[in-house]
């Protein structure tokens, strides 16, 4: 094509924006403009003057790439994969020390940790964004990883309150103590509350699957430690097992602050911890409503597993392998589910996979008295609800640009902690006022499934179709 014609003159450009598609490197910079269905946008420039790129290139691999990712995954093996054990503790609680108090009682330590968990999201993800990375997140792992050493050494009440100021977790023989827990779970998501973000950062077209390897993390510390503190608790007691245990957790946490490492440079949009402007889009809003009614049943199956085998009449021996195997399940979820997203979409993955694990919570209660179908039921629940956690950063990663992805996906995490804390004991209530668990599965089937209806017009909303890829 002949340009000197060109010179000194204004060239208009049609260019088709697919609403919700981030494609990571265009020759103009379009993440600041909001659409609500597909467009064409024309664009005037000067052909003289050359066109930079307004992102630079992912990487999408290599070495460095995967390092970080690998970084991440030991960050959710001391995280997630600790909370993810506490359907063991549970039990233990309910049939040892606190033989007196309710299942919704015992339930709310460790929902709160699963809703805790999810709040700093909102102050790491806008930190990642002003460039607030490797300081915040050393400084929260020492906090961490020292609160786990001191839940072993509370006795009194005065050493509650002390190791409450340093954010302990569980610890001693009252029920104070063991409330402690969910300050623990505060400084857990300080340190995974910006790994997805930063993953994002290395990570465009394979993103989904990088999230995927991600949460493989929290499946494989799901299965170990639940069996790694039965087999504790009677061998060296309460105390040691939350020492071992720390010992093990401090080697992932110090090799992920190794490894995890930021990419792009801070940016340069304003505002503070929200962005309120992300609400005005109906497909975000729309999207966390979603998450928090999956979120208030999702949980509910794995918590009591344990102890609606034991209350069916099954071994104890055998019923608290079932949290574990839940999780070693999640792995398979976790690891497809982003091979899956990157081909066909992140919505388009989640939608079908969490269904599923909605119908398995319908399910559950009916074969906690038979082996075989309650393993059954307990593999494929795994699965589902394993693409579902390791999909949660996907969708509001794509509903905007690049340059505000840290905040909005700490909006959307920190957005589900109502979800995630409530139903566990909501749940337990439901169980006591019926006096069995097939209310409870009743419940959490039923929210999954409305959560499942709202990702549906979430995606409608998103692609203003109700075909393609998303």
């Amino acid at each position: 094509m002949d340009t000197s014609r060109l010179r000194n003159s204004t060239v208009i450009v049609a260019l088709d924006v697919p609403y919700g598609e981030d494609t990571g490197q265009s020759t103009l910079s379009v993440d600041k403009i909001a659409f609500n269905r597909p467009t064409t946008l024309l664009v005037a420039f000067d052909p003289e003057k050359p066109i930079l790129p307004s992102l630079p290139d992912f990487p999408d691999g290599g070495l460095r790439a995967w390092s970080v990712v690998i970084g991440a995954l030991l960050m959710s093996f001391a995280t997630f994969g600790w909370i993810n054990s506490f359907g063991v503790f549970q039990t233990y609680y309910q049939t040892n020390t606190f033989r007196d108090l309710s299942p919704s009682t015992v339930a709310w330590i460790g929902s709160t940790q699963y809703g805790l968990v999810f709040i700093p999201a909102l102050f790491t993800g806008r930190l990642l964004d002003l460039g607030y990375y490797n300081g915040p997140l050393a400084i929260s792992s020492a906090i961490y990883i020292t609160a786990l050493f001191l839940v072993a050494e509370c006795k009194t009440y005065t050493q509650f309150m002390l190791c409450q100021g340093v954010a302990t977790g569980v610890g001693g023989h009252s029920r104070d103590h063991l409330e402690m827990s969910n300050l623990i779970k505060f400084f857990a998501g300080m340190i995974f509350g910006t790994c997805p973000a930063v993953v994002s950062h290395w990570f465009l077209r394979k993103r989904s699957q990088a999230y995927g390897v991600l949460a493989v993390g929290s499946s494989i510390g799901g299965t170990i430690l639940p069996i790694l503190a039965q087999k504790l608790f009677d061998k060296v007691g309460f105390k040691w097992t939350i020492r071992i245990t720390a010992f093990v957790l401090t080697l992932a946490v110090f090799a992920g602050n190794l490894l995890l490492r930021t990419r792009l440079p801070p940016s340069n949009v304003k505002g503070g911890l929200f962005n309120w402007a992300a609400f005005k889009n109906p497909a975000f809003t729309c999207c966390l409503i979603a998450y928090n009614l999956v979120l208030l049943g999702l949980f509910s199956p794995l918590i009591y597993l344990d102890l609606s085998g034991k209350a069916a009449g099954l071994s104890p021996n055998f019923t608290f392998y079932l949290i574990s195997i839940a999780n070693c399940s999640s792995l398979i979820g976790r690891l497809s589910s982003g091979i899956l997203a990157d081909r066909y979409g992140a919505m388009n993955t989640l939608i079908p996979t969490t269904l599923i694990g909605g119908l398995m919570s319908f399910a559950w209660p009916y074969v906690t008295s038979q082996v075989a179908p309650l393993v059954v039921v307990t593999i494929i629940y795994g699965c589902m609800t394993g693409t579902f956690i390791s999909l949660i950063p996907s969708t509001p990663a794509r509903l905007g640009g690049m340059s505000d992805a840290g905040r909005r996906i700490g909006m959307a995490i920190t957005a589900s902690f109502f979800g995630a804390a409530v139903g566990p004991p909501l749940s337990g209530v439901i169980q006591t006022t019926s006096g069995g668990f097939k209310a409870v599965g009743f419940f959490s089937g039923g929210v999954v499934m409305l959560g499942c209806i709202l990702m549906i017009i979430t995606r409608r909303l998103a692609l203003g179709k109700w075909t393609g890829k998303f």
